[in-house]
């Protein structure tokens, strides 16, 4: 063989093995585990909502509870909305390991995860920061989601804000039935004046302030979909709760909420233990809801009634 071939030769295999070096360290952000064995860490972003919803959705549906927000979000979602924002898989040994949607301006819905290591978790905010132009916040796994948050806040050199330290619950049975005077009975048009202001107070007691105008239209939604409910006491409404995002098994209750001077009466308990069994009776296995651990009472009356602790939730907010 003559020199100028062995050369070409020589010259094909370096290059062979420059792409391999590429493939695996730049492309696919291999990283080595403690085992010593390489874990291969890809973002796969979406445009098409169809396929993402093929790819994702068995993964979410293993934690249907903790997933409650991502999932009832995204199934809620059809061609004929708006594309969301951002559609997202990270995977781990080519395997999904967690899934971003964002349809919010405010911040992207991180899914439970699969267990990621520090420098795993710093390499998934290295490719969100190469894909996003603006990260507005992320809500998710307190762990993940703070660890993250703090990582994309040093890179960018921008401020991260909790808005939010949240506890996830989940029901099986009810263990507490209602104890008061009262009846559940579902909110119609006419009740649509107080609840537009317990919307409103709602909001802002939660940290998440609107105008009158965004909480009427905010009530007239929810009344028009026939899942929002009140306690009644003597023909006066005193709480309300709000049925929202429904998967295959779950349901998640969410816009518990009782003006000021009927609090502390038992009413908001009452209102949600007996609506959460009208959901079980219609046929979910579960129900869930999102809590504010700056207020310990409410913990302890969804406690009473018979939810569980399953997760610990973060809101995170980039300035």
């Amino acid at each position: 063989m003559k020199r100028g071939h062995i050369n070409k030769l020589f010259h094909l295999k370096d290059k062979l093995v420059f792409l391999e070096y590429l493939i695996r360290n730049i492309i696919d952000h291999s990283r080595t585990n403690q085992k010593g064995m390489v874990c291969l860490i890809k973002l796969l972003k979406y445009d098409d909502l169809a396929l993402f919803k093929k790819d994702v959705i068995s993964f979410l549906e293993q934690y249907e509870a903790e997933n409650n927000l991502v999932l009832g979000v995204l199934q809620s979602l059809s061609e004929k909305d708006e594309r969301p924002r951002f559609m997202a898989a990270i995977l781990k040994d080519n395997d999904i390991g967690l899934v971003l949607l964002q349809t919010h301006p405010r911040q992207i819905i991180l899914s439970k995860s699969v267990s990621f290591t520090s420098k795993e978790i710093h390499v998934i905010g290295e490719e969100l920061n190469n894909t996003i132009q603006e990260i507005p916040g992320f809500i998710g796994e307190k762990k993940l989601t703070t660890e993250l948050a703090m990582y994309i806040s040093n890179v960018k050199g921008t401020q991260a804000s909790v808005l939010m330290d949240q506890k996830i619950y989940k029901l099986k049975k009810v263990e507490k039935k209602t104890n008061t005077n009262g009846k559940l009975r579902k909110i119609i048009e006419k009740d649509h004046h107080t609840i537009k202001e317990w919307v409103y107070q709602f909001c802002n007691e939660t940290n998440q302030p609107i105008s009158l105008e965004e909480a009427d239209k905010r009530a007239k939604i929810m009344i028009n979909k026939g899942n929002l409910v009140a306690w009644e006491v003597n023909g006066e409404l005193v709480s309300m709760a709000n049925a929202t995002r429904p998967t295959q098994n779950n349901i998640t209750i969410s816009y518990v909420y009782t003006p000021i001077s009927e609090r502390k009466q038992g009413y908001a308990s009452d209102c949600v233990s007996a609506f959460t069994q009208f959901l079980l009776d219609r046929g979910y296995k579960t129900t869930s809801l999102y809590t504010d651990l700056s207020n310990p009472t409410s913990n302890k009356i969804y406690v009473q009634i018979g939810y569980e602790a399953i997760m610990d939730s973060i809101v995170i907010l980039f300035k």
